[in-house]
């Protein structure tokens, strides 16, 4: 999913990224985007044509394209070899997976029965920040310098046990089923649960945050994710 990235509910890819993982030279990459644009003047059915940046890094301006699905297939289709084709493959499924997370976020905005849970599901979620606050400052009087990272943490473990990715755009919550949002719930549960009995039996802080995985992982297998 960190392959591509959605801009006013457009997935799009970045000349950079792909350059990167094509293991080409970005200069290089642009080059063979705007033959492209001049081998596509003039054809019919064109596919939407790429943006255009103009970007500074470290002082130095050079030139980015962000290409939708259409122009960015025909532009690898250029790009020979093993990994090439390898790395074409990834990106397409990024894309069609990203596509189908923006076409459920639209189906749940028109859903009564989705926008009522997703409500509902928010008291959870509150109360699980509530207990990795007590966490943080549980693992802070243990001399733990970096406890503010367990609201990342815990949240990344939580989504890595039902095989959740996430993304900027478009939410993660935003784009669940209903089942999906019911078993993140469940699963937010399970974490405050183990972490509040762990603290009352005061455990060592770092040992709580790996029994806290290790039941989020035993919850995910008894709903067959894993």
């Amino acid at each position: 999913m960190q392959l591509v990235e959605v801009k006013k509910q457009e997935v799009l890819c970045d000349s950079s990224l792909l350059a990167r993982k094509f293991n080409q030279k970005h200069n290089e990459v642009v080059k063979r985007i705007t033959l492209l644009i001049e081998d596509l003047r003039g054809v019919s059915n064109l596919p939407k044509m790429p943006i255009k940046e103009e970007r500074n890094y470290r002082g130095r301006k050079y030139t980015a394209y962000l290409m939708g699905r259409e122009f960015f297939s025909l532009l690898v289709m250029r790009f020979k070899g093993k990994k090439a084709l390898e790395w074409q493959v990834k990106f397409n499924n990024a894309f069609y997976a990203m596509e189908k997370k923006i076409l459920q976020e639209t189906l749940n905005k028109k859903s009564d029965v989705w926008l009522t849970t997703r409500h509902e599901t928010k008291q959870i979620r509150n109360d699980t920040t509530d207990i990795i606050k007590e966490f943080v400052e549980y693992a802070t009087n243990q001399g733990s310098k970096s406890a503010k990272f367990y609201y990342k943490h815990i949240t990344n473990a939580t989504y890595k046990a039902l095989g959740l990715i996430t993304q900027r755009k478009p939410k993660l919550r935003d784009t669940l089923t209903l089942m999906e949002l019911s078993h993140l719930t469940t699963a937010e549960y399970v974490a405050q649960r183990s972490i509040k009995k762990h603290m009352e039996d005061k455990i060592p802080y770092h040992k709580i945050y790996d029994f806290v995985k290790q039941d989020l992982i035993t919850f995910s297998k008894g709903l067959l994710l894993s």
